[in-house]
C-alpha cells in the first residue's frame, strides 16, 4: 500500500531526526513554560497520531477482511481520517524541506 509507505518514511525521517538531535545537540535544554511546546513537541505528537491512525486502519482492514467488522461505515471514516492525516504530514514535511532549502540557499 502506498499510504503505509509514506507513512513509514515519516517514522523514518522522525527517528533520523531524534538521533541527529540527540548526537549534534549540547546537552543544554531551553527554558520552556509548561505551558508552551516546542515545535519539535508538536510535530512529535502529529507524528504519533498519524502512527495511531495508520494502526487503527491496519486493524480495522484486517477485521473486515476476516470478517470480524461489519460497520463498513466506519472502517471507511476511519480510513479516511488516516487518508487525510498522511497527506497533511506529507504537506507539513514538503514545506519544512521547502523553508530548510530556502534558508540553506541564502547568501549572506
Amino acid at each position: 500500500m502506498n499510504t503505509i509507505s509514506y507513512a513509514q518514511s515519516l517514522l523514518d525521517y522522525q527517528k533520523q531526526i531524534q538521533e541527529l538531535q540527540a548526537t549534534n545537540t549540547p546537552q543544554i535544554t531551553p527554558q520552556v513554560n509548561e505551558t508552551e511546546k516546542s515545535f519539535s513537541s508538536h510535530l512529535g505528537e502529529a507524528i504519533a497520531g498519524l502512527s495511531q491512525n495508520m494502526q487503527i486502519i491496519d486493524a480495522d482492514t484486517t477485521r473486515v477482511i476476516s470478517g470480524d467488522e461489519n460497520d463498513l461505515a466506519k472502517v471507511m471514516t476511519n480510513m479516511t481520517e488516516a487518508q487525510l492525516s498522511l497527506q497533511t504530514a506529507v504537506q507539513v514535511r514538503n514545506k519544512c524541506l521547502e523553508a530548510y532549502n530556502d534558508i540553506k540557499n541564502m547568501q549572506f
